[in-house]
């Protein structure tokens, strides 16, 4: 007989289901035979036998390797945390002009926004954000003491500069003291958005929040997940490119991306970070990171920063131009609701040469494409409602710097594969149809006879 619990639990996998949304039970491993053009590894940093070579043997030079038996407050501060916390500081605060200057090492991205917006916001603050931030800001924001309680949380329409400006006039005028000059209100926005594939109109934001709110009452914090490594300076990320680095009062930088690793590095001021040091629970209660992946990272820095991220920078830009022409082609003479290319948004004031390597193919039928493209060896998962919004259904294709134009010619002629037999399908179901009133209709004259 099925427990209370066990019975709630069911009935949620019921709903799931009847949602056409997956129910993966991560038991059976995802594809891998065909080319990757779904993971975020945007300079193929994973699968780099330079970087596992360099690993390797900067790993043999480790004192220690294995774990660091505690977190960050009690033995987990090692030299090895302050060393690479030190370079982090170097590359992304130690150049004129920066804001944030201080680097503050996470477990992970989610680690990072947890504990940034979970314990610097006080009492009396709000925060604007943008409606599709990662889940990590949003959970954020909800553990936060002072804000979810208290009304203090105003998200705005996507990318609209006119929706943030209205925004933030309405918190100002429900938070007084923000207005009067003794609170702050908070920003939170990414400078690309990893499920459309578009980029944030961070200059106008900007503008905006300097013309709106007084003077040291904002506090930006803009996450780099999918632009850290990929642009700028180096691979310093986006506000670097558009030289908006001392804009902004905080960053996060997360390593699963570009850097093919895992972690994340807040820059903020060094009162905030010590501030965090202090407070933020998952910087307290967390094993730091072992001294092996903190190596990993070392080594990835190396390579990203180097001539090789240049070169694998350039590839992928080229790549992506390839892929657009392509598939656009492709698809001329598809009906768009069942596959179409969504548009990948770039603001107008963006250098020519800032690319979006994350492709969304939106689609009623997203899981039968699914189901038609793994069998293929292609690791890709549908992304149904309530994801995304209904009409919104989609795929999403990545490219990285060691795809080939052979393998994106390859994914194209399967995906065209799948859409000449949809199409088939619908031509039969319309036949029949047309076909099945007429019979009706002839059933209905003879009973009339």
């Amino acid at each position: 007989m099925s427990t209370p619990l066990e019975i709630a639990i069911e009935k949620a996998f019921v709903k799931r289901r009847q949602l056409n949304v997956g129910c993966p039970d991560f038991r059976t491993p995802m594809p891998t035979n065909a080319a990757d053009l779904f993971s975020n590894d945007y300079l193929s940093v994973t699968t780099e036998p330079r970087v596992r070579d360099a690993y390797l043997q900067n790993l043999q030079k480790l004192p220690l390797v294995i774990g660091s038996a505690g977190s960050r407050l009690l033995t987990g501060n090692t030299s090895t945390h302050t060393q690479f916390e030190e370079r982090a500081r170097e590359y992304w605060g130690g150049l004129p002009g920066c804001s944030a200057t201080a680097a503050c090492l996470f477990n992970s991205g989610y680690d990072g926004n947890l504990a940034f917006f979970g314990t610097v916001p006080q009492k009396g603050d709000a925060v604007v954000f943008d409606e599709l931030v990662h889940a990590s800001i949003r959970d954020g924001l909800h553990a936060s003491p002072h804000l979810k309680t208290a009304g203090a949380l105003y998200p705005f329409k996507h990318n609209s500069v006119e929706s943030f400006r209205e925004r933030v006039q309405h918190a100002l005028k429900r938070h007084p003291n923000i207005a009067a000059g003794k609170g702050t209100l908070f920003i939170a926005v990414e400078t690309l958005y990893s499920m459309d594939g578009d980029y944030a109109p961070l200059r106008q934001i900007f503008d905006a929040s300097d013309e709106l709110i007084p003077k040291g009452c904002a506090h930006i914090l803009v996450d780099e997940a999918h632009t850290s490594g990929l642009y700028g300076p180096d691979g310093r990320g986006l506000l670097f490119d558009l030289g908006l680095q001392g804009r902004v009062q905080s960053v996060i930088h997360t390593f699963s991306k570009v850097w093919g690793m895992s972690g994340s590095i807040l820059m903020t001021s060094p009162l905030i970070r010590h501030y965090i040091v202090l407070y933020a629970r998952p910087m307290m209660y967390s094993t730091s990171l072992p001294h092996s992946h903190v190596c990993a990272l070392d080594t990835t820095f190396d390579f990203v920063t180097g001539p090789d991220g240049v070169e694998l920078r350039q590839r992928l830009r080229k790549l992506c131009a390839y892929f657009t022409q392509i598939l656009q082609h492709s698809l001329r003479n598809v009906p768009a609701s069942l596959l179409h290319l969504r548009e990948q948004s770039v603001p107008e004031d963006y250098p020519s040469h800032v690319f979006s390597p994350i492709f969304p193919l939106i689609s009623h039928s997203p899981k039968m494409l699914e189901d038609f493209l793994r069998p293929y060896g292609y690791g890709v998962t549908a992304i149904p409602y309530p994801t995304v919004p209904r009409g919104e259904e989609r795929i999403r294709v990545v490219l990285h710097a060691h795809n080939t134009e052979e393998e994106l010619d390859m994914f194209v002629t399967r995906v065209m594969q799948w859409v000449a037999l949809m199409m088939a399908a619908e031509k039969k179901r319309k036949e029949i149809n047309v076909e099945r009133p007429q019979v009706q209709g002839q059933v209905q004259l003879r009973a009339m006879l």
